[in-house]
């Protein structure tokens, strides 16, 4: 199914233009992608159930985007859960849900450690991708945890095919940067052609 948005976004550079084009899309994002089948919020939410025993462990959810990734992480019985992403109108449809803590607007040119604070849990969902947030973006979030921290996340079909992203968690795990603890390829946009898979992770941080 084509959609504009999720087509300017897969085709964007620069973190000006993908600003630009969130802010645009934040009124219709969620009708747009639940629209295309969007399961990897779900897929994620579900993975970190395994390894999250404390439901009430505050988690960073980095990239919330409208919220979609909050919703299913209080769903699946969280309770601490807070937001940060670059798109302030996004950020308006996230509050809405009523599924965060606090939310933060981040400045994709500053330093992440001065926006996001100290958390032992982190969630990415669909936002470490092609059409989202540059592959640097992997080891900027892997610089903020401390061993024994997790970071879960998502890698779609076109960027586990790109070679910018296709080596993130191969070359950390043969760096010992991280070990692998859940790895499962399944839906994410289901309805969405070469982009209907994700690849789901949970990565512990190692020393």
């Amino acid at each position: 199914m084509a959609n504009k948005h999720l087509d300017r976004v897969y085709q964007a550079s620069g973190n000006a233009e993908m600003r630009e084009i969130y802010d645009e899309w934040a009124k219709d994002y969620d009708d747009d992608v639940v629209g295309n089948g969007y399961l990897t919020p779900a897929r994620v939410a579900e993975a970190l159930t395994r390894f999250v025993p404390d439901r009430a462990t505050p988690i960073m959810d980095y990239g919330c985007g409208t919220g979609l990734s909050g919703l299913a992480m209080k769903e699946a019985g969280f309770t601490t859960i807070d937001g940060a992403d670059l798109s302030a109108g996004m950020l308006e449809r996230a509050r809405a849900t009523g599924a965060y803590r606090k939310l933060q607007h981040v400045d994709p040119d500053a330093a992440l450690d001065r926006q996001v604070g100290d958390y032992t849990v982190f969630a990415a969902v669909g936002v470490i991708s092609k059409g989202a947030a540059p592959a640097f973006v992997y080891d900027d979030v892997l610089g903020l945890m401390d061993a024994g921290d997790l970071l879960a996340f998502s890698l779609n079909d076109l960027s586990l095919q790109d070679p910018d992203y296709a080596p993130l968690v191969p070359d950390s795990v043969a760096a010992g940067k991280v070990k692998v603890l859940f790895e499962e390829h399944g839906p994410h946009l289901a309805k969405y052609g070469d982009n209907s898979g994700s690849t789901v992770y949970v990565l512990e941080r190692l020393g």
